[in-house]
């Protein structure tokens, strides 16, 4: 029933199947350059997010350093007012010579002339 035989088609030289043969060989070189422009653009996009991903990152972990050492600093700040509160205080107590007197004795153990000294042995609750 089936014949098997192989049947040879021969193209037909024309014009319009020429055309049509030009106009497919032009729309797969256009597909192609645009697939080109396509691929290039996303490289250069991906690059693009990556670059912004790392100055992110790298940003926010220069921000949390600076934040670091900002509160350090407010607490060296801290510790420095109380400190030059501490002195001012000191500075006032040194302007009255009743404190002056008493420095005198406690620390360096002078006495007024006439006075005696004693001293005390020092409690255990000290």
């Amino acid at each position: 029933m089936h014949d098997h035989r192989r049947v040879n088609f021969e193209r037909l030289a024309s014009e319009y199947a020429e055309e049509q043969e030009q106009l497919k060989e032009q729309k797969r070189r256009r597909r192609k350059g645009l697939v080109r422009r396509m691929s290039v653009f996303g490289v250069l996009m991906f690059a693009m997010f990556i670059f912004t991903v790392f100055t992110l990152f790298s940003q926010h972990s220069t921000i949390q350093e600076q934040e670091k050492i900002q509160e350090e600093l407010d607490q060296n700040l801290a510790n420095l007012e109380k400190e030059e509160l501490e002195l001012k205080e000191e500075k006032q107590l040194l302007q009255d010579y009743d404190y002056i007197a008493e420095l005198a004795r406690r620390d360096y153990f002078l006495t007024k002339p006439g006075e005696t000294l004693f001293q005390l042995p020092r409690s255990s609750s000290d």
